[in-house]
This record gives structure tokens, sequence and C-alpha cells, in this order.
């Protein structure tokens, strides 16, 4: 707990108040530590805690959103709108961080997109198929999908095979304008190819 909330001081103490601080437990905590950690760093005012508990435990969630001072952030293991729309009626998060790789692409992540916002909850998309997100945040009102999450050590390695590796500059991406999200494979990368009989 010392180390877990050292960390929050030294970060607001190096970045200064005018950067947002989010903090992921990756499933990690339960309930009595996620409540502990919140009320000790309040005071260095995060953005968000993210994934705190184990999804499935949407009680503990409830309890700790009603508890602390500060957002509670989750989704990315949400797998479709009707569990954005359990959480979202049991006030459980005020963030909801669906993923378009895991929760059913680009037209499931607008269906969540759509109930969030009746929720007048922000949808920022889990790290991953980045293409994917980022369109959809594009065409979406900032209301609903003010930003996306960006894994920088994940990124290092996720777009290896791609030929333009989506990469932010000064936290922007500019979005391709190519079919298919522009993704072109990079055939250096690439030891050995097989072409698979159709419908086999």
């Amino acid at each position: 707990m010392r180390r877990n909330v050292e960390l929050v001081k030294t970060l607001r103490e190096t970045l200064g108040d005018d950067t947002e601080l989010m903090f992921d437990a990756f499933s990690g905590w339960d309930l009595t530590y996620a409540l502990e950690w919140a009320h000790q760093v309040e005071q260095y005012r995060p953005r968000w805690i993210e994934e705190a508990m184990h999804p499935e435990k949407i009680e503990s969630f409830v309890t700790l959103r009603r508890s602390i001072k500060f957002p509670v952030a989750s989704g990315e293991h949400f797998y479709g709108r009707w569990e954005v729309e359990r959480y979202l009626e049991a006030g459980a998060v005020q963030v909801v961080q669906a993923d378009p790789e895991w929760c059913g692409g680009i037209t499931e992540l607008l269906k969540i997109g759509t109930v969030a916002s009746l929720h007048d909850v922000p949808v920022i998309p889990h790290g991953h198929s980045l293409h994917a997100a980022m369109h959809v945040i594009a065409s979406q009102s900032p209301m609903t999908f003010p930003l996306g999450e960006y894994l920088i050590n994940k990124m290092r390695s996720y777009y290896h095979f791609e030929k333009k590796a989506l990469a932010p500059v000064r936290a922007h991406i500019t979005l391709s304008e190519e079919p298919g999200f522009g993704i072109e494979l990079d055939a250096a990368t690439i030891e050995s190819q097989t072409a698979l009989p159709w419908g086999g």
C-alpha cells in the first residue's frame, strides 16, 4: 500500500497539477484495498482508477464508486452493450473502456457508445485495435468519445507486421483515408505465407 500511494504522490509532484493521472490495477485488488488506496490518494486528484477489481464483482464497483471522490473506470472486459448497460444501471462506473477488439468491433462499440450516452458517461476505448477505435472516436461526439487509450509499451511491437504503424504526435493520431484503415502488411517482416483453400 505504501508503495502504491507513494507512486501517486511522486507522479503528482513530478508532473504538476495540469497533468491527468490515471491508474490501472489490472483487476488485482479487492474492495478493501481499493477503498484504502483511494482514500489515501484522493488528495492527489487522480483522473480515475481503472479495473480495480475483477469485472464480475459489480457490487464491489458500485461500493467503490459511491465511496470515493474520483471516477471509477472499467470495461476492457465488457463483451457487449448488455454488460455496459448492467454496469451503468447499477451505477458502477463513470468511464466505460470497451475494447473494439474484444467487444464486437466497430458496430458494437458504436452501440456501446449509444448506451453510455444515455447515462451521460464517456467511452474511452481500451488501447487495442487503435485503427478501429480512432475512427469511431473521430466519427462521434466528443461528449461520448472524448479520447482513446494508447498503450506505449504494447504498441512498440503491436504493429510489427504493418508498413505504417500508428504513432501519436503530441497526443494526436492522424487517421488514414485509405480503405481498410490503411493497413498494409510489410512483406519484409513476414517469413513465409501460405494461401489456404477457400472454405477449408
